[in-house]
């Protein structure tokens, strides 16, 4: 599938000055503590930018830096990054290698999504799916954890049917629109994160340790 989003350049100066709301987002997995951050981030509508940087075990991909930057649709609880590493070196030695996947694939990943005045916080709900823009089809991951926290208790019938149901919408709206499966992706990525795409790095970096 491709995207049928062209997402246009906006000049940096013209997005930054007039669509910055700074926030701060605090980022985990369901049900586990601490949490990551405080990190710098953009609101602008419903859409929420952040960025992190990795440490110098992963190597970015070839014109790129480890500055990582994600996006998350409010309304949905949908949060998605076109990851900026190609390897990844585990203190073990294991070697992770993205380059099969391709410097365009995006990952997109359900959560929940909490507001304090101007902090975020985004905690993981399992499910992610990997989006191609080459023309492959996507590839849908963690099914069966989902599944496990229903059955352990650490995610409750309420949560899990709300979860599934925003799931379902992002599916819908950015992916496929149409019950048959069709040449190009809905709307991904979204045109919503237009404006806070081509901003340049927010405040102080913050390094994922």
């Amino acid at each position: 599938m491709r995207g049928v989003n062209q997402l246009d350049h906006i000049p940096a100066g013209h997005a930054l000055n007039t669509l910055k709301q700074p926030v701060e987002v605090m980022r985990g997995r369901h049900g586990q503590e601490p949490l990551f951050g405080p990190l710098p981030g953009v609101r602008y509508a419903d859409v929420v930018a952040y960025e992190f940087e990795l440490p110098s075990p992963f190597e970015p991909w070839p014109g790129r830096t480890l500055l990582e930057r994600t996006f998350v649709l409010l309304d949905l609880g949908v949060s998605f990054a076109n990851p900026c590493w190609v390897r990844h070196v585990k203190p073990d030695g294991t070697v992770i290698d993205r380059a099969p996947e391709g410097s365009d694939t995006w990952y997109v990943d359900l959560v929940t999504v909490e507001r304090h005045e101007d902090r975020y916080i985004f905690r993981d709900l399992f499910i992610d799916v990997v989006v191609p823009m080459d023309g492959r089809h996507y590839r849908m991951l963690d099914l069966d954890e989902f599944a496990d926290a229903i059955d352990n208790g650490s995610l409750s019938v309420e949560q899990a049917t709300d979860a599934l149901r925003r799931w379902q919408r992002f599916l819908d709206r950015h992916l496929h629109a149409e019950r048959a499966p069709v040449e190009n992706w809905t709307d991904f990525p979204p045109a919503a994160i237009r404006p806070l795409l081509e901003l340049p790095p927010f405040n102080e970096r913050v390094r994922w340790d």
